[in-house]
């Protein structure tokens, strides 16, 4: 069979729920042994047109054909029976087991005797064949979110399938990692898999896509090479007008010789983890850091925002030594921290938008131990208004509010504390082109009126875009503190350090 042989066709996918249209006459093909990226908005149709594929959603209107023959899949496991896997944003893994357990979760020849020792083999070749650096015997709940990422991808190759799902693979991963993901998505490819690849991160496009189809509002606007389009043409296909997806929006940059110190690290350690960290940072400074999973970025701001607890060394807020022993500590001093997850650590999904703004805030809204929640409400919806929630009502659970809506949310929570310090952490990971360019706006409107950012982001043109200046991780060190930044400078030094950390390790080795 050729490799450009039609692998699978969805026609005329419709599919409403009550008052609401998701997918209006919707149109996708793939190909056999190509990356096919299927882009939007939040709200666009994508993931509920990969349900329908998948058969978690049933269609009200359409056929899907493989090799040009119309099927029905009613379910998750008939798609398995037609060789179709998936990874979606959201991990379907148990953590308390081992990735191999995890990998053949539901594939157990019988629920009574399981062979673990067999999953872990059959996950070992599969890690080896893909030159995947991942041990079967670890436990998910150990792993970091990018190996739990590449975790449930080796999940779906084990089904050996013919046509794979991968929505935003690389939300949890650095550039590098990412990299590395790209290869092995390369390796799928010369084996013919087809590849549906959905992603918020446009710059990835034009590295692994071989065909891009745009939904907008739960309708098809066009299938296009990646070749004969440029990134603006995707985010103007994508949001029906003109975006500048990376431009800054700080009015200017500061003048670090004349701003204020508003926060200075001085010789921070802790056992194990880090020793003598320094830096500083200053008044409407937005600090970027840049690094590699595992490199200690998050870690290091989880000490400052008092989720972990330091050995030995100073903070220092605005000229004043402080103690930082809880996350109470920090927000007493005005810091607050968005964290890398937002469902994991951001926001209480079953609950409601307000009560999520206002649960860092709470006892404002009490009086001689009762809620009044008429204020409650009242500041709910000021919040929504001011940081432009979309959603029907304060009220409304916040897991049904789209990924930028949600992140949203989060930014109202923290901001809601007014803090003089804001630490965010992966913050426009998941959301689509118009929530991200919202969201730095945002951001750089607070910078504007002095409030100080530290950015965690591994979307290098992200870090780049909006960053005074960017602070260099890598092995829970500070390799230095860059006032003009360039991805080359950046991964040149963190490559360089790596290099002479494993020539230290060999030395060590060699003398022991």
């Amino acid at each position: 069979m050729s490799s450009d042989s039609v692998l699978m066709e969805m026609k005329e996918i419709t599919k409403r729920y009550p008052g609401v249209t998701a997918l209006d006459n919707v149109h996708f093909e793939l190909k056999r042994g190509e990356v096919h990226a299927l882009v939007g908005e939040n709200g666009a149709g994508k993931s509920t047109l990969m349900k329908v594929l998948m058969g978690i959603e049933k269609k009200d209107r359409g056929e899907i054909l493989i090799y040009g023959k119309p099927v029905k899949i009613n379910n998750a496991q008939e798609a398995v029976d037609y060789k179709i896997a998936s990874v979606f944003q959201e991990l379907s893994q148990i953590p308390y087991l081992s990735v191999g357990e995890n990998v053949f979760l539901g594939k157990e020849h019988s629920p009574f005797l399981l062979n673990r020792k067999k999953m872990i083999s059959e996950t070992t070749k599969i890690c080896e064949a893909y030159n995947i650096d991942l041990d079967p015997r670890s436990t998910i709940e150990d792993l970091s979110s990018a190996k739990r990422q590449i975790a449930e991808i080796i999940k779906a190759i084990a089904i050996k399938p013919e046509i794979l799902i991968l929505d935003e693979p690389t939300s949890s991963l650095t550039e590098d990692e990412a990299e590395k993901l790209f290869e092995i998505i390369r390796t799928f490819k010369k084996q013919g898999i087809g590849i549906i690849y959905i992603s918020h991160r446009m710059n990835e496009l034009e590295k692994i896509a071989d065909r891009i189809t745009v939904l907008r509002d739960g309708k098809y606007i066009d299938t296009r090479t990646m070749s004969e389009v440029t990134i603006d043409n995707i985010v103007t296909m994508m949001v029906g007008r003109e975006v500048e997806l990376y431009k800054s929006e700080k009015d200017e940059y500061i003048d670090l010789s004349n701003s204020k110190k508003v926060l200075e690290v001085r010789n921070l350690s802790k056992r194990g983890e880090f020793r003598d960290i320094s830096f500083d940072l200053h008044q409407g400074e937005v600090l970027g850091i840049a690094g590699l999973v595992g490199s200690g970025r998050s870690e290091l701001m989880n000490l400052l925002f008092g989720i972990d607890h330091i050995d030995s060394g100073e903070i220092i807020l605005n000229g004043k030594h402080c103690i930082i022993k809880n996350v109470g500590d920090a927000l007493k001093n005005k810091i607050a921290m968005i964290p890398e997850s937002r469902h994991q650590q951001g926001l209480v999904l079953m609950h409601s938008v307000a009560d999520n703004i206002c649960l860092p805030v709470i006892k404002r809204f009490q009086k001689r131990g009762f809620l009044r929640n008429s204020m409650k409400q009242k500041f709910a919806v000021e919040m929504i208004d001011k940081y432009n929630v979309k959603t029907e009502s304060a009220q409304k659970l916040v897991k049904y509010l789209s990924g930028g809506n949600q992140q949203k949310v989060v930014i109202a929570k923290w901001l809601a504390t007014n803090p003089d310090i804001l630490i965010v952490d992966e913050l426009t990971t998941g959301i689509d082109v118009h929530s991200k360019a919202e969201i730095h706006r945002l951001i750089h409107s607070l910078t504007n009126k002095g409030l100080s950012v530290i950015m965690i982001s591994s979307e290098m043109p992200e870090l780049l875009a909006h960053s005074d200046r960017v602070m260099v991780m890598n092995d829970n060190h500070i390799l230095g503190i860059l006032t003009d930044p360039d991805q080359e400078k950046i991964m040149h030094m963190i490559m360089e350090d790596k290099n002479k950390s494993n020539n230290r390790r060999m030395e060590e080795g060699t003398n022991g």
